[in-house]
């Protein structure tokens, strides 16, 4: 490394933010807003699914002293996986559709304000989670929260109206589930329309599901959201976006380290925003201020 100055790691998912905000992206670092002087900044873009997480770790090995996310919570949470427990700081440039963990930490969805929050440099211990040995830094969901995961991810139009889209295609239709639930050695059988492990406050796009979570106080927020009638769609939305989700009397919530869901085939479940089969028991844990994070 140049004397005096930091090795920065752009890793850039171009299918996230769409190819045009990637080039954004490189003509602001190309800019004065990273200043040579203090910072020798190296831009990867990821070419699949896992990819970040191989860059990230090669960035480790080559010394690295700060490596940005840039993407949405699917790119954060690879990026995550390499860097948890090795005290190397995490910045996140939001390019991705909801960009739950970077609201919830405070970071600005301006990429130029974004970038200013990384040179800063500020930093704060996070905690993370794991879903048996899949790690999340924000949510996991079973249920509809999984089921729409599913289908967002397999649709070729991103954002908030293509997410509000597909729930209101699919609600009418989705029945809700019993879920057998062991929340730090406490039993509890509930049937909901989604159970909602929140470590941040929110799914992304400001819809704060867990308005009380906090992601450094060592206990994940466990949301059980029971089926409402169509017509209280609209009502749960607007309670969702004030973070007052309680109110609507659909929500029920529990604080817990460990849980544990028994289901009688493997479940789809929703790993921050990307769908994935677990296996069953689900076994779901929090890792206390596991990961260094920039902040504003």
């Amino acid at each position: 490394m140049t004397e005096g100055k930091k090795n920065i790691v752009f890793i850039v998912n171009p299918k996230a933010g769409i190819t045009p905000k990637s080039k954004v992206i490189i003509e602001l670092l190309a800019g004065n807003i990273i200043p040579s002087s203090r910072f020798i900044p190296e831009v990867i873009f990821t070419e699949q699914a896992g990819h970040a997480t191989e860059i990230a770790k090669n960035a480790i090995e080559r010394g690295a002293d700060i490596i940005v996310a840039s993407g949405g919570d699917g790119t954060v949470n690879e990026v995550a996986c390499a860097l948890v427990n090795t005290g190397i700081p995490m910045g996140i440039l939001p390019a991705g559709s909801g960009n739950g963990l970077a609201r919830c930490l405070g970071i600005s969805m301006s990429y130029a304000l974004a970038l200013r929050t990384i040179i800063r440099g500020n930093t704060k211990l996070m905690d993370v989670a794991t879903v048996n040995d899949m790690l999340f830094t924000s949510i996991a969901g079973i249920g509809f929260d999984a089921f729409v995961a599913e289908k967002f991810a397999e649709s070729y139009i991103r954002g908030m109206i293509s997410y509000m889209q597909i729930i209101l295609n699919e609600f009418s239709a989705y029945k809700p589930q019993t879920y057998k639930l062991t929340i730090d050695g406490v039993s509890l059988e509930k049937q909901a329309l989604m159970i909602i492990f929140a470590n941040s406050d929110q799914f992304g796009f400001n819809t704060r599901i867990a308005p009380d979570a906090k992601v450094d106080d060592g206990l994940l927020d466990i949301c059980i959201i029971k089926k409402m009638p169509v017509s209280q769609l609209l009502n749960v939305g607007y309670h969702l976006m004030k973070g007052t989700p309680v109110k609507t009397g659909y929500a029920e919530y529990y604080k817990g380290k460990t849980i544990s869901i028994q289901q009688e085939t493997d479940p789809l479940m929703n790993i921050d925003g990307e769908p994935k089969v677990v296996k069953s028991p689900v076994n779901i844990s929090i890792k206390p201020l596991a990961l260094c994070v920039i902040v504003p």
